[in-house]
């Protein structure tokens, strides 16, 4: 439990991030169902029932749990939850995903400053207190600038096009619909699996406009997104048939930066296209909001909440002790 300074409101990380003034209650990213929860974003170590979230995290929701059960909220708008007033923000992360404003707290969740072709980007906010996601909080975790890789995604795919059909794996919910908006900018048409094709789904009922083809033959020197593990050894029809058209395939991952996966997966490059903040924009965020005090959670939270006290010297530690 920690106290942050007003009298009566601690925040500790207890079945999500709890905070709590008085007879005012809230959960953050709550691990289980909790009608005075907020959902951040639809992966699905984030998603439960009955909470409170966007309205396409709704839909999505509804798509990977099978269920559209919750209560809609739109960025922006102040809404009264568990005694607290809490407004949503766009966290830049996937589609529909949030950043969550509670009185002069505010917490990231999954976040990316540079935003996608799906999502706004994630903009800081003056707080008091900052609850931020730290994935890569090690200071050897600086991620490449996204336009660069961009243009090396598109450089290399229109050169593998000429050689044969090219296959891209990227998690279902949110790296691949980014991968199929660039795609069809480069005027292509990628096959997908059922799975990427229902979430696809719901983003053009927000008028996202993604173009995609379920396979049914696979024609010419195609394009296909596909879940990771259909480029793991043994992989998966799409990526067999692109081989035997003299094709070759990619892997789309933040990780990328700092692991190389050619001996789990059946590869010819992989690309560091990350959905979150790389560690040069934690710092930068943590300028942007200016807070009194720094809560670090997820990934390297502990090493994080130490550079933000030596750097910037911000009172910061890690929420899970």
């Amino acid at each position: 439990m920690i106290d942050i300074g007003r009298m009566d409101m601690e925040i500790k990380y207890e079945s999500g991030i709890c905070i709590e003034d008085g007879k005012k209650k809230i959960i953050l990213d709550p691990t289980r169902q909790s009608e005075i929860g907020v959902v951040t974003h639809g992966h699905l170590d984030h998603l439960v029932k009955d909470a409170y979230m966007t309205i396409p995290t709704l839909d999505i929701l509804e798509v990977r749990k099978g269920e559209k059960r919750g209560k809609a909220m739109h960025y922006g708008t102040p809404t009264e939850i568990g005694g607290f007033q809490v407004t949503l923000y766009p966290a830049g992360h996937v589609f529909g995903s949030s950043m969550v404003k509670v009185e002069d707290v505010l917490y990231t969740g999954d976040f990316n400053p540079y935003g996608g072709k799906t999502c706004k980007r994630a903009a800081p906010y003056d707080c008091e207190t900052l609850i931020i996601e730290s994935t890569y909080g090690k200071p050897s975790y600086s991620l490449p600038n996204k336009d660069g890789v961009t243009e090396d995604f598109i450089a290399w795919t229109r050169q593998q096009l000429d050689e044969g059909p090219v296959v891209f794996g990227a998690y279902k919910f949110g790296k691949a619909q980014e991968v199929i908006a660039l795609l069809n900018e480069l005027g292509e048409v990628p096959y997908v699996t059922e799975d990427i094709a229902e979430l696809c789904d719901v983003y053009n009922k927000y008028d996202q406009g993604l173009e995609y083809q379920l396979p049914d033959g696979f024609e010419g020197n195609f394009t296909a997104v596909v879940p990771p593990g259909e480029i793991k050894r043994p992989i998966g029809d799409i990526a067999r048939i692109a081989r035997k058209k003299n094709g070759s395939s990619a892997y789309l991952s933040g990780w990328c930066a700092f692991f190389p996966y050619f001996n789990s997966m059946d590869i010819d490059a992989q690309f560091p296209f990350s959905d979150h903040a790389g560690f040069d924009e934690l710092l930068k965020f943590v300028e942007g909001c200016d807070p009194s005090k720094v809560l670090t959670v997820h990934g390297s939270d502990k090493e994080f909440a130490e550079v933000v006290e030596k750097e910037l010297g911000i009172d910061a530690e890690s929420l899970k002790k």
